[in-house]
């Protein structure tokens, strides 16, 4: 049996940062019964980063947030307010430019982009909670986990 439907976290509003999309996603996906796979959770957790980084860098920042679980996925949506499409860079390394992002989503995640009335775009990405690579198969499989941080400490 399982609870994971109905978890969400949503957050409307400019300044979300990369960070706390990860912390958004890690409230949600650890609260799923039976527990995600530490492997799903990584990826889920990655693919919410670099949608807020691609908002905040090229889109000017995120309009709208939202993390749930339905149907055996985790939806990640992530609105902004330009119109331009994201699109795959050639990465170069050396300069420190980037260029990873929106390939790395496209690679872990079915992406969907929905233009908003009135202008800007949410980018969904969805991900099975089940990885074709589980950690479920294997003995020892320990489900994905948070420790309390330490006394000032994100």
């Amino acid at each position: 049996m399982s609870d994971e439907e109905g978890h969400a976290a949503e957050r409307t509003g400019e300044g979300l940062r990369p960070g706390e999309a990860r912390e958004r996603v890690y409230d949600v996906l650890l609260a799923v019964r039976p527990p995600v796979d530490v492997l799903v959770l990584a990826d889920a957790v990655l693919v919410a980063s670099e949608l807020v980084s691609n908002a905040v860098r090229h889109a000017g920042g995120v309009t709208g947030f939202r993390v749930s679980v339905g149907d055996g996925d985790v939806e990640i949506s992530v609105s902004d307010g330009s119109d331009a499409r994201p699109y795959e860079r050639t990465p170069r390394p050396l300069v420190r430019e980037g260029g990873y992002g929106w390939e790395l989503v496209t690679k872990l995640a079915r992406t969907e982009i929905v233009e908003r009335t009135g202008g800007g775009k949410t980018v969904r990405a969805r991900l099975a909670l089940r990885s074709a690579h589980s950690t479920y198969e294997h003995p020892g499989f320990v489900p994905a986990q948070r420790k309390p941080p330490r006394s000032g400490e994100r």
